[in-house]
């Protein structure tokens, strides 16, 4: 305010000399003068009361809008840190979910393979237990005729019973008729080795259900116990049988040692 004062003060000043300088009039009286001087000082100082308003106007909004910016850059500026807290924020928040994924990735994949692995070795131990089952299982007989040193007569249409049972895994040969019943489907193979009482003939057959698989027929000539075989091959399903019969009255001879009338039968494949 002080220097307001004193550039008012300087123009009045100028103002006074101005005045003073002109050139005295010597039609016009001293109170004429001193009124147009008086006039003019009031002019020049209404002017200059009018600039001065005006410049503490312009001042004024020049320091409202000095301050408006100020507090629009203020505004920037929180912006701008708010801005960053939330990318470092979200950086965070991002980096901390990258890795939770990450960890329950790596703890779900662990898991996977464990439970393959598991799964895996359950499925050969499977794999292994039906190749056990896929095998072939033991199935065999073998039966003697009758005592040693016997001569047994068959007549002819009759089933041959064997009564000594040597091995029966399965349990499919029947002592009591003679015929061997099929408990698994498969190949099998049978023989039946017979001897003959001297001078006398055996009529043999194997019969797989009813059906001639084998026959043969043999004449024990002269003093000796003259022997001889069938063979036969079938495939049998479940509950199939096969037994020996004879066509014709037939004479057997059964010896332990060396002249064994007998009946077998084994499962080659299922």
């Amino acid at each position: 305010m002080k220097k307001e004062m004193k550039i008012v003060l300087y123009v009045l000043s100028l103002a006074v000399i101005s005045l003073a300088a002109e050139p005295a009039c010597p039609s016009c009286s001293k109170y004429h003068y001193e009124e147009m001087l008086l006039e003019r000082v009031l002019r020049n100082e209404l002017s200059l009361e009018h600039t001065l308003t005006v410049i503490n106007e312009t001042n004024t909004n020049v320091v409202d809008a000095l301050r408006k910016l100020q507090d629009e850059n203020n505004k920037v500026n929180t912006a701008i840190e708010l801005m960053e807290r939330k990318e470092i924020l979200m950086e965070t928040t991002l980096d901390d979910s990258v890795k939770t994924a990450l960890k329950n990735m790596s703890e779900s994949l662990t898991h996977i393979l464990a439970e393959s692995g598991r799964a895996i070795k359950e499925m050969e131990s499977r794999v292994e237990r039906f190749k056990g089952d896929l095998k072939t299982p033991t199935i065999q007989f073998s039966a003697l005729l009758a005592s040693s040193g016997s001569s047994i007569t068959v007549i002819s249409g009759h089933d041959v019973v064997f009564t000594r049972v040597g091995v029966n895994e399965g349990q499919g040969y029947d002592k009591g008729t003679g015929k061997f019943t099929a408990s698994v489907a498969g190949l099998y193979q049978f023989v039946f080795y017979y001897c003959t009482q001297r001078d006398q003939y055996v009529w043999p057959v194997i019969v797989h259900n009813d059906k001639s698989l084998q026959r043969s027929s043999h004449y024990g000539a002269g003093n000796s116990h003259q022997c001889s075989s069938l063979q036969a091959n079938v495939e049998m399903i479940m509950g199939d049988m096969v037994w020996v019969r004879t066509t014709s009255s037939s004479y057997f001879y059964h010896d332990d040692g060396h002249r064994p009338t007998k009946f077998s039968g084994v499962l080659i494949r299922a």
